[in-house]
C-alpha cells in the first residue's frame, strides 16, 4: 500500500501524463484499437426561408416613382406591382356571401382571377343603355320572324306581364336561338313561363337570366325542366338578388345530371361539393358534344 501511494503521488507530480499500456496479446492477433470516425455527410441545419416583407414606405416610394415616370397608374398596374413585390397575398378576395347582391362587396378584389369562375362567368355591363323596342321585338317573336335570331333585353326593366308575354311568344318560335334577359326584373312568378318555354321550344340554345330576383327553390325548378330539353347549350343564372342555400345547390347539381346538352352554366356556388359535381357534369356534356361533332357518338 505504501508503494502504491508513492507511485500515485509521483504520477500526479510528473509534468508528463502517464502512458497507459495495453497488452494486445490478451485480445489476440486481430485486435484493432477503436478510433472514432464520422461517416457520411455532416448534418448541416438548413437556413429558414425568410418571407419577403414589403413595407408601406417602400411601396409608396415605388408608386411615386412610377407615376412620375409614366403618368397616372391604373388599378391593374397597381395590382401587377403588388404581385411583383410579393404583396399580392395581402389583398383579400371578394366576400363570397356578398356575390349575390351587386354593390355590397366587403373585401378587395384579388389581382389573381379565379380560373374556374372565368370559364363560366362573363361580366355584363349594367350601365349600358339598351335601346331595343320591346313591344316590336315581342311582335316579331310571335310572328316567328326568321331574321330575328338573337333577342337582347338586358338592362330593360319589365313588369311581370311583359316577361310573361315574351316567354309565351317563345313557346312556338323556331328562329330565336339566343335570349338574354339580364337585369330585367325577372321574379319568381315568371319562372313558370320559362319552364313552359324550355319544355316546348326546340330551337333556343342560349338563355341568360343573370342579375334578377329569382329565389333558390325556383332556380331548382328551372333546372329540373331541362331533363327533356336536348337543345339548350348555355344557361346563365348567376348573380341573383337572393342567395342560394346549400340544399338548393345540391338539388341543382342533381338536376343537371339529367341533362346531356348543357355545355356552359353559371351560378354563384357556395358549396364546393355541389360546384365540383356540376363541373364534372358540364365536362361530360362537352365531351359528348365533341364526340357528336366528330361523328364518334
Amino acid at each position: 500500500e505504501l508503494f502504491l501511494s508513492r507511485a500515485f503521488a509521483i504520477a500526479i507530480s510528473s509534468p508528463t501524463p502517464p502512458v497507459l499500456c495495453v497488452d494486445t496479446t490478451a485480445y489476440g492477433q486481430d485486435y484493432v484499437p477503436y478510433i472514432k470516425e464520422t461517416r457520411g455527410q455532416k448534418f448541416v441545419k438548413a437556413e429558414e426561408k425568410k418571407e419577403k416583407t414589403v413595407y408601406d414606405d417602400e411601396f409608396e416610394k415605388l408608386l411615386a416613382e412610377a407615376e412620375h415616370q409614366g403618368g397616372s397608374m391604373e388599378d391593374g398596374d397597381i395590382d401587377a406591382l403588388a404581385e411583383i413585390l410579393g404583396a399580392s397575398s395581402l389583398l383579400g378576395s371578394v366576400d363570397i356571401t356578398s356575390c349575390s347582391r351587386p354593390g355590397l362587396e366587403t373585401g378587395l378584389k384579388s389581382p389573381l382571377a379565379d380560373i374556374r369562375a372565368a370559364k363560366v362567368e362573363q361580366e355584363v355591363d349594367m350601365t349600358e343603355v339598351n335601346e331595343i323596342e320591346v313591344e316590336e321585338t315581342v311582335a316579331q317573336i310571335k310572328n316567328n320572324d326568321s331574321s330575328l335570331t338573337t333577342c337582347c333585353f338586358n338592362n330593360v326593366q319589365m313588369d311581370t306581364e311583359m316577361v310573361d308575354s315574351i316567354t309565351s311568344a317563345m313557346v312556338r318560335n323556331t328562329s330565336v336561338t339566343k335570349l338574354e334577359m339580364c337585369n330585367c326584373g325577372v321574379v319568381d312568378a315568371n319562372i313558370e313561363g320559362f319552364i313552359t318555354m324550355l319544355r316546348s321550344n326546340k330551337t333556343l340554345t342560349s338563355l341568360s337570366l343573370e342579375t334578377n330576383k329569382i329565389a333558390g327553390k325556383f332556380l331548382v325548378e328551372l333546372i329540373k325542366c331541362l331533363d327533356t330539353n336536348e337543345t339548350i347549350k348555355e344557361l346563365r343564372i348567376a348573380n341573383q338578388y337572393y342567395s342560394t342555400g346549400v340544399g338548393d345547390e345540391m338539388a341543382i347539381a342533381k338536376a343537371l345530371d339529367k341533362n346531356s346538352s348543357l355545355c356552359k352554366f353559371s351560378l354563384n356556388w357556395k358549396n364546393g361539393g355541389s360546384r365540383n359535381t356540376a363541373d364534372r357534369i358540364i365536362m361530360r356534356n362537352n365531351d359528348l358534344a365533341r364526340k357528336k361533332r366528330r361523328g364518334l357518338a
